[in-house]
């Protein structure tokens, strides 16, 4: 009767750790992964391009299978930037997609920074960031001005 005790004793232990354990993981794993964002690189290239009225280099870090004409779009962020460089990026929040089946690897990042540019004033970005077999670029890149 008292080996069964123990027995139970050390199983409850046994699951109370590995949920501690687990907890732990999950939270060190999710922010190794917050950390490397592949997309972070190339939003502040898109970012300086943009301040830059770089249009040519804006286009370019769009994805090569983006069926979308950004061009209007470019240049209405470009001409709302006007020069501004960024002071600091936060992510505020972070989605990734991955998948592998007939047509190769697919990664799929959705991501929303807050951007303080160099005049303190505050922007967000929602930006979909794709990497598959055809090329890497942004499928989506938006400014958002007021809160997400």
């Amino acid at each position: 009767f008292r080996m069964k005790k123990i027995v139970g004793y050390i199983l409850v232990l046994m699951v109370l750790l590995s949920s501690l354990t687990a907890c732990t993981f999950t939270q060190n794993a999710s922010g190794a992964f917050v950390k490397n964002a592949e997309s972070s690189e190339k939003i502040e290239k898109m970012m300086s391009a943009l301040a830059e009225e770089n249009i040519t280099d804006a286009q370019a870090l769009m994805h090569p299978e983006s069926t979308k004409d950004f061009d209007d779009a470019i240049s209405q962020m470009s001409d709302y930037i006007d020069g501004r460089e960024v002071a600091s990026m936060e992510l505020i929040n972070i989605n990734v997609n991955t998948s592998t089946g007939t047509s190769g690897k697919s990664r799929e990042e959705q991501v929303v920074y807050k951007v303080t540019l160099d005049d303190n004033d505050v922007i967000y970005l929602n930006v979909d960031y794709l990497s598959n077999n055809a090329g890497t670029g942004f499928t989506s890149f938006q400014l958002v001005l007021g809160v997400v």
